[in-house]
């Protein structure tokens, strides 16, 4: 159409173009904290020109043919970016989440629980009230959709395309088992269902326990989309190491590298939040344990860093629950009465903070675990 942007505006959302002539041109948006005014020699190589910036948006351009252009600019920096947005969305739309079933639980329980059917008192100030839940209900859903956005562009950005499983040394014709063959496997015996929660809390726990289990003869088939059941084939004992690799986010180099080196993939998440990928590797009886991280900080490292994760994860969430109970009990305190309602709130309430330390407390003594085992080899 012969328009060519000239400049943004990045708290406007505005975007300026000039008339010209008709033209094919490519555009890349580069989300880069570092200033500079001139590009990486490769870009300038290869033809790019930055037209325009706002911020640490940076916009370039190659009047190349697509086909013909072979390097474009890193999209790290916006990845990573939009990683935080997300983490942001995604943490309210947790806590709106867990508050509704808190909420709807309790009250149902106490509707339930009493003889006298419950009377509904409509707020004197009932416009207030609803736009509160209106404004909340608006939240949620916004912050659904930008974790569902977000992910897909990061997908589309960083260019994986992934199998979301690929088994130890089963034929590959297997993975299309039906449903109803595996109900026959069941039946027969020859598949075994087990089921896992909170492996990713201790991570060295699950490997141990799915290595114990190849060696008692029960392969790892595949495991469910959410990675919490476990489907096992029965067959002869071998030795097979596992690790539960977490990553804020992969590239296919970063798999290749594992692949490469014999390792195969037996689960990745498909969550937008915590991307965990359990890598798998059939050794000899006499030989050495393979291992992802032979290197004892990185380890360290990667240990360290779930830890951290979920705990900047959970504590807020901890802290908000705590801070209701406590403005609950001095509502009771103020009133000097406590009703079933408020029974019930404090005790679900106590429970959500309870399991969520309980998280927390659990992925950093799998931090300490792994430190003392390394600091006993030394």
């Amino acid at each position: 159409m012969g328009y060519y942007l000239l400049r943004l505006n990045r708290g406007t959302r505005y975007f300026f173009f000039i008339k010209g002539d008709p033209t094919t041109i490519t555009y890349r948006f580069v989300y880069d904290k570092i200033q500079s005014e001139s590009l990486p020699k490769a870009l300038l190589e290869e033809g790019w020109t930055k037209i325009t910036q706002s911020g640490h948006w940076h916009v370039i351009t190659n009047e190349k043919p697509f086909e013909l252009i072979k390097t474009s600019p890193v999209r790290e920096g916006i990845i990573k970016h939009n990683r935080l947005i997300m983490y942001i969305f995604g943490s309210i739309s947790i806590y709106l989440t867990t508050m509704t079933i808190l909420f709807v639980g309790i009250f149902s329980l106490v509707a339930f629980s009493q003889d006298t059917p419950s009377k509904v008192v409509e707020s004197p100030y009932w416009i207030l009230t609803y736009i509160y839940f209106s404004a909340v209900l608006a939240l949620w859903i916004l912050s659904n959709y930008s974790v569902i956005k977000i992910n897909k562009t990061n997908k589309d950005l960083s260019r994986e395309n992934i199998p979301l499983y690929a088994l130890h040394d089963i034929d590959q014709s297997e993975i299309r088992r039906s449903k109803n063959k595996e109900k026959q496997l069941k039946r027969s015996g020859q598949m075994v269902v087990k089921r896992k929660f909170g492996w990713m809390y201790a991570p060295d726990k699950l490997e141990h326990w799915l290595e114990s289990m190849e060696e008692q003869g029960y392969h790892l088939y595949r495991m469910s989309k959410r990675g919490i059941t476990f489907y096992f084939i029965i067959g002869n004992p071998r030795k097979v190491s596992y690790c539960a690799d977490f990553q804020n986010t992969t590239d296919e180099s970063y798999n290749d590298l594992h692949r490469d080196s014999g390792w195969k993939n037996a689960f990745i998440s498909d969550s937008p939040f915590l991307k965990w990928t359990l890598w798998s590797r059939q050794y000899s009886a006499g030989e050495e344990r393979p291992q992802i991280y032979s290197d004892k900080s990185h380890h360290l490292k990667h240990a360290r860093r779930i830890a951290t994760t979920y705990s900047c994860l959970f504590l807020p969430l901890m802290l908000i629950n705590t801070l209701n109970i406590k403005f609950s009990m001095e509502s009771t305190t103020f009133n000097n009465n406590l009703d079933t309602l408020q029974i019930i709130s404090m005790i679900s309430l106590t429970f959500v903070v309870l399991s969520f330390g309980s998280f927390i407390a659990r992925t950093w003594l799998y931090y300490m675990r792994l430190r003392k085992q390394y600091t006993n080899y030394t």
